[in-house]
């Protein structure tokens, strides 16, 4: 068998949600202002060897891909497909996945623990002056950040699934990019600290185009109302399609990628450009009115001060209790990381019942 060299840091399954042919996607080059409307899948968004020469790494991706494709196919074939717990935390599982394997992501982390074990070498030596050439880099960054968030899953368990839907009667569509799962916090948006995007705060929220015309939403419900309680979410005004559109082009690195059948407009293209020359945080309200419609924070939430909050408040109670009891949480990450049915039953029982 031929060994896998070309490693794609956005599964090709995922970019065949955006093609016409299953073969080619729209890609827009930011940084080199370049329109492609037909680029090879089995060529976009790779790298050789991009986690390791280990094909483990690729065969246990490739798993949890094969998985996830089976609900989003049930997804798009059908709009108000109700997700069995199951398949709720498998996407979880992808989605967190694909937040860690991007090539942002792993020099990002990379970045972040250079510039910490420097810090910390600086101290404990008292040379203020360090080599200009010493770093402490890993020797495969992307397998770090990989790890990392797919280690987290258990940590966002608690959040809830929402798809967000284009009415068929809209023409405008959902782009993605090459950082498809992105994180974004639209209440500590509202509290005045908009960009804020620490896993474990209250009001998170992560965010992946599925399709053009779907979302994946998985959300904070005890600081957000989204739609109903069960069932989709449906928007068709071209105005509020444009913003969620916008804010994914804020968190993609390098490509936007769209479906060739559907251009993207040339004010994306713009302000695509704008982004990447002064990067700022996307801020989601304009006084106390959200962008995205279907965004509504409850009452309850609403009272909360950060400036004079104990920062244990700042923090989901899902969050604060995997932190008091370590015990549980390695417990339940055991369940989770094993290979048996068995215990990945129980592992999404126990997660049942600790929600």
């Amino acid at each position: 068998m031929a060994e896998k060299k070309n490693h794609h840091f956005v599964p090709q399954s995922y970019q065949r949600l955006f093609s016409n042919d299953g073969k080619s996607i729209g890609v827009y080059n930011i940084k080199k202002n370049l329109l492609i409307n037909q680029s090879s899948i089995k060529n976009t968004m790779s790298k050789d060897y991009f986690y390791s020469k280990d094909k483990n790494v690729e065969d246990a991706l490739a798993e949890i891909e094969r998985l996830c494709m089976l609900a989003f196919h049930k997804l798009d074939n059908n709009n108000d497909y109700n997700l069995h717990e199951v398949e709720r935390l498998n996407i979880l599982t992808y989605v967190m996945m694909q937040l860690g394997r991007t090539v942002y992501m792993s020099e990002r982390l990379s970045d972040d623990v250079n510039e910490m074990s420097l810090e910390i070498y600086k101290r404990c030596t008292g040379i203020e002056q360090v080599d200009p050439h010493l770093e402490f880099r890993f020797d495969e960054p992307p397998l770090f950040s990989l790890r990392v968030y797919a280690g987290m899953v258990v940590n966002m368990a608690d959040l809830s699934f929402k798809l967000v839907c284009i009415d068929s009667k809209c023409d405008s569509t959902f782009i993605t990019s090459d950082c498809p799962a992105f994180i974004i916090n639209p209440y500590f948006d509202f509290l005045g600290y908009a960009g804020a995007k620490i896993l474990g705060y209250k009001g998170v929220c992560i965010m992946m185009p599925l399709t053009p015309k779907l979302l994946i939403l998985f959300y904070d419900s005890n600081v957000y109302k989204i739609g109903n309680r069960k069932g989709k979410v449906t928007i068709s005004e071209s105005k509020e399609i444009e913003t969620m559109n916008m804010l994914i082009a804020n968190e993609a690195n390098e490509l936007l990628v769209f479906n060739p059948k559907h251009a993207i407009t040339p004010s994306l293209r713009e302000y695509a450009q704008r982004v990447k020359t002064n990067a700022r945080p996307f801020k989601l309200y304009q006084n106390t009115q959200c962008k995205i419609s279907c965004f509504h924070i409850l009452d309850k939430a609403k009272s909360l001060n950060i400036n004079s909050c104990f920062q244990e408040d700042l923090f989901r109670e899902y969050t604060n209790y995997l932190s008091k009891h370590p015990d549980i949480k390695k417990y339940l990450e055991n369940l989770g990381g094993s290979a048996s049915v068995q215990d990945r039953r129980k592992f999404y029982e126990e997660l049942k019942n600790r929600r």
